[in-house]
């Protein structure tokens, strides 16, 4: 791990570094921490501590997979199946229509059209982001919101705050495209109308508690435990960092909790998960042909830097599992392997994980944008260098 350690110290001993702190974590299915390894401060103030190799951090997208979790337990209950429509318990998508360019050259109204889909929306298709549903930046979404007919779909003012997040048209049939967006809201709206719980109340019961994740909460500002150790956030602006306040609002982990989840997925015997659920984990869900892989394959915006795909690689190795992006072969820049699940967040926080090999492995860093173009070379420098010397030999190291 020397190439790693020399960059990451190159890149946070400064008083202006290039990265505040990040924290490097190698895991094996046992529980056995193989390399932990951190660099930097805990903050900007000038009197900041070095960083806490088990900070806490907020994980943004990198947590999701958390909420997949928790829907493959709804599944084992009998809550629900894969491919049951899911309108019973969402009765909101139901109304959905998929909207699509209108190329009437003569056409004075809408730039849109709208029609109703021939195919029902399924948990499958929410945990694949195969549902259609997207974010409500997409151009079509956008004009479609400044529309009268917009009014036929969107909640009232009465609905909770995540179903007006979550209420847009499709952009296609179910099943038929990916497109990565809200479909985690509504996975997260199915499991609390399932199971009569918050999420937070949920997952504390059904994941955090089995696996004695002490530090992980959705409510961190309660949790004054959690808030202690927390590595803040800080923003890029041009060649400085400055820090970002009041980011900590969702869910937020200590380094140590993650890895402990991560090793509990590919252990022999998940605390959390059955057999048959972790299995598909791990399995691609799209077949070659489908119109969905050929979308994922072709829109790398969302997970190309974090993946260690080259911008200029076109139809990529991967697929999508129940839970993240599959690699189908060896990622080029960051030698994640097939077998491979990963997903990454916001903060530039990467994890990835390999039954198979017996290995999962974290990356975490506070740095905003997203994609941060120095911290993903420091993140793809920590995974060559931990896949190499890992995913073959798999033995118990002491940092």
């Amino acid at each position: 791990m020397e190439s790693f350690e020399a960059e990451l110290a190159r890149a946070t001993d400064s008083d202006n570094p290039d990265i505040l702190a990040a924290i490097g974590l190698v895991i094996n299915s046992k529980g056995d921490t193989l390399y932990h390894h951190a660099s930097g401060r805990q903050s900007l103030a000038p009197d900041a501590p070095p960083v806490d190799p088990c900070s806490t951090i907020t994980l943004g997208s990198a947590g999701k997979f958390i909420t997949h979790i928790a829907a493959l337990q709804c599944v084992y209950r009998g809550l629900i199946t894969l491919d049951e429509p899911v309108y019973t318990h969402l009765p909101e998508l139901e109304k959905f229509d998929i909207i699509s360019p209108n190329t009437d050259p003569h056409a004075l109204t809408q730039s849109f059209t709208l029609r109703r889909p021939s195919k029902q929306i399924t948990l499958r298709h929410l945990l694949t982001h195969s549902s259609g549903i997207s974010y409500h930046d997409h151009p079509l979404v956008k004009e479609w919101s400044k529309s009268d007919v917009a009014a036929a779909i969107k909640p009232g003012d009465e609905a909770p705050l995540i179903v007006k997040m979550a209420s847009m048209p499709l952009l296609y049939e179910p099943g038929d495209g990916w497109s990565y967006g809200s479909s985690i809201l509504w996975t997260t709206i199915l499991i609390t109308r399932l199971t009569q719980q918050s999420m937070p109340q949920f997952v504390q019961e059904s994941i955090f508690n089995p696996l004695g994740m002490t530090l992980s909460s959705y409510q961190p500002q309660s949790r004054p435990d959690v808030c202690a150790r927390l590595l803040k956030m800080v923003r890029r602006e041009g060649e400085r960092l400055v820090p970002v306040d009041d980011i900590v609002q969702d869910l937020t982990c200590s380094v140590s909790d993650i890895g402990t989840i991560l090793s509990d997925l590919i252990s022999p015997s998940s605390k959390i998960l059955a057999d048959r659920s972790v299995e598909l984990l791990f399995q691609p869900q799209f077949d070659s042909s489908s119109p969905a892989l050929k979308d994922l394959r072709g829109d790398t915006e969302d997970y190309a830097s974090p993946a260690g795909i080259p911008d200029t690689m076109e139809n990529p190795p991967v697929n999508y599992s129940l839970v993240g992006l599959l690699a189908e072969g060896r990622l080029p820049l960051s030698y994640i392997p097939p077998g491979t699940v990963t997903w990454n967040g916001m903060p530039n926080v990467m994890w990835a994980m390999n039954k198979e090999k017996g290995v999962a492995m974290l990356f975490a860093t506070q740095l905003l944008p997203v994609d941060d173009k120095r911290a993903v070379d420091v993140a793809m420098t920590f995974m060559r260098d931990a896949w190499a010397k890992f995913a073959q030999n798999v033995c118990f190291v002491t940092i």
